[in-house]
C-alpha cells in the first residue's frame, strides 16, 4: 500500500511522467495522504475501528466539541488495548488517544522527517498548515520507502509554494 502510495505521488507531481529528467522537486504536502479522517472524542472505540478498515487507514485523528484536533488514535493503540483483554466497547475515543500530537509544517524537509521519526520513534505526524490546521499525515514508512527510491533519482521535498513556482505551465514546450 505505501509503494502505491508513493507511485501516486510520483505520478501525481509529474515525476512518474518524466523518465529522462531525474531531478525533481515537490512539496511535503503532494506527499502526504491528505484525506484525514477524523473521529469525535466521544465516538466508541469499535466505531474509530471500523473507520480505519473502512477508509484503509491505521490512525485517526480526534476532535474535540470545538472541532479541534485533540488527539490521535493510532491502530497499535487499538491492538494494545484488546492485547490486554480490555473490552474495545467500553471505552470512547477520548480514552485511549495519544494527546501528544507532532506535527510538521508544509516546508519540513525529508531529513527532518527522517530525524524526527528517529528521536520520537512515533510512526506517523501531522502536516499542518500556517494556521495550524492538520492538512495531512505523513508516516515514517513513506519516509523510509522514500529515501530508498532517492537513491536511483535525485527527488527532493520543496515548499509548496516553491513547487508551484517552479512548474512549467502547460503548453509552453518547456
Amino acid at each position: 500500500m505505501y509503494i502505491i502510495g508513493l507511485i501516486k505521488v510520483l505520478v501525481v507531481s509529474g515525476l512518474a511522467n518524466d523518465v529522462g529528467d531525474t531531478s525533481k522537486k515537490f512539496s511535503i504536502v503532494e506527499a502526504a495522504r491528505r484525506d484525514v479522517v477524523t473521529c469525535h472524542v466521544s465516538d466508541p472505540v469499535p466505531k474509530v475501528a471500523q473507520m480505519m478498515v473502512d477508509n484503509w487507514i491505521s490512525s485517526v485523528f480526534v476532535k474535540d466539541d470545538n472541532d479541534k484536533v485533540v488527539g490521535i488514535i493510532t491502530d497499535g493503540i487499538i491492538f494494545r488495548l484488546v492485547a490486554q483483554e480490555k473490552d474495545p466497547r467500553l471505552y470512547k475515543a477520548g480514552d485511549i488517544m495519544f494527546r501528544d500530537i507532532i506535527t510538521v509544517g508544509t516546508d519540513a524537509s525529508i531529513e527532518e522527517l527522517r530525524n524526527l521519526f528517529e528521536k520520537t520513534k512515533v510512526k506517523r505526524v501531522g502536516v499542518v498548515d500556517s494556521n495550524g490546521k492538520i492538512i495531512g499525515v505523513i508516516s515514517k514508512k513513506w519516509v523510509n520507502k522514500f529515501k530508498k527510491y532517492t537513491r536511483y533519482y535525485d527527488i527532493q521535498l520543496q515548499p509548496k509554494e516553491t513547487a508551484q513556482k517552479t512548474k512549467s505551465p502547460e503548453g509552453s514546450g518547456e
